[in-house]
């Protein structure tokens, strides 16, 4: 059972962060109802900064984030799944997740290894899965979408991913990476077959495809697709055998959809540290009779049917809509750059200066320092402050 982390209130200045409180008690109620996890915040003092945290830094905890200029958007989470209480072999079922539901689910639980608690996602396995992807689907129902689901052209993914076999494709090993293009994790799409428009016109035209990091070849990665015009090649990351804790920001710009968009990639390891790359350029490129949009987001899409592959997943956020890149942090560095590990918490609520979240850590150490980020609707991130142990 994990120690509770006490949290006395923190109080930050604009300058450096203050030194983390030692309570010396444990925390046994960590519930909304506790006294220190309710009232007012008080006033952030006009600067972007997290001030005070209310509530137990354990797995599950509700807790309140004190501050200012958090802005008024928050994230709309479409899912969240730390994939936890499952058994060893099940297959994944649509209501499974924490928050938010697989609209074609695929793929099975894993018990031989996992990012935080017990249980983990296989979505490539060459027996299990017949060295396919299991293509888990998931959108947010709306009679309004073209083909039954929301459309946004914003989104934030933050997933870890971890090979217990070789590295997908041709002429890899556990430390080495295929020739050829093998590996598409996370795809994103408008329509089922978003990824060939000039096939899908045959019946109904579909598109607007983009890969968050496919592997291309020799340990090339890039964010891009088979109907998408990015240019967005992303610096050496990967880490062989250990969990690769990834985050993509993408926005697309309404009123120049074809022209301008952002792009953010950050990945965490503890064997590698922390790496960032930033794209500003186009993304979709017009594609007649087709709403500049997505609609769905496939995991475990793809993957070169080639060695003895065993590839799992775990800790799935997901986040559309204006609000995507909003969020509650917690890393176990006071920057960001200097992180090994990064987890995303729940958000509940969300105003400019008060946030209610559920703690979600990961694989995060709760006995080591800890600091906590908010991460604006602009992608902006504060200073990170330090959690009491």
């Amino acid at each position: 059972m994990r120690r509770a982390i006490a949290l006395v209130t923190l109080l930050a200045s604009c300058g450096e962060p203050a030194e983390p409180v030692d309570s010396g008690v444990p925390v046994t109620d960590a519930s909304p109802d506790a006294g220190s996890t309710v009232g007012d915040c008080p006033s952030g003092g006009g600067a972007f900064a997290v001030t005070e945290v209310r509530g137990s830094i354990e797995d599950g905890a509700e807790i309140v984030v004190c501050g200012d200029l958090f802005g008024a958007l928050g994230p709309e989470i479409l899912l969240f799944d730390d994939m936890e209480g499952r058994a060893a072999g099940g297959e994944v079922g649509a209501t499974d997740p924490v928050i938010g539901a697989w609209t074609d689910p695929g793929g099975l639980y894993a018990g031989d290894a996992s990012r935080s608690g017990a249980g983990a996602m296989v979505v490539n396995d060459t027996e299990a899965t017949g060295g396919r992807g299991v293509s888990a689907v998931v959108g947010l129902p709306d009679d309004a979408g073209r083909f039954g689901l929301r459309e946004f052209d914003e989104l934030f993914v933050h997933v870890s991913i971890r090979d217990l076999g070789v590295f997908p494709g041709n002429g890899s090993s556990p430390t080495m990476f295929s020739s050829d293009s093998s590996a598409k994790d996370v795809w994103v799409m408008f329509g089922p077959r978003g990824d060939n428009y000039e096939y899908s016109c045959r019946t109904e035209c579909n598109g607007h495809d983009i890969v968050l990091a496919t592997h291309t070849g020799r340990g090339s990665f890039k964010t891009d697709g088979n109907e998408t015009r990015s240019s967005w090649w992303l610096p050496e990351f990967w880490a062989f055998g250990a969990w690769n804790t990834m985050s993509t920001y993408l926005r697309v710009d309404a009123d120049r959809p074809y022209e301008a968009s952002r792009g953010i990639f950050e990945h965490v390891a503890a064997e590698r540290g922390y790496t960032r790359s930033d794209y500003d350029g186009q993304i979709y490129r017009e594609l007649a009779g087709l709403t500049p949009a997505w609609d769905r987001v496939k995991v475990g899409a793809w993957y070169r049917g080639a060695g003895d592959v065993r590839r799992i997943i775990d800790d799935l956020y997901i986040a559309i809509g204006p609000g995507a890149a909003a969020r509650v942090e917690i890393a176990d560095a006071p920057r960001i750059e200097d992180a090994t590990r990064v987890a995303v918490s729940t958000v509940t609520d969300w105003s400019p200066s008060r946030i209610e979240a559920t703690v979600r850590l990961g694989d995060l150490d709760p006995e080591s320092p800890l600091y906590l980020f908010v991460v604006t609707a602009d992608a902006e991130r504060s200073p990170g402050l330090p959690l009491a142990r």
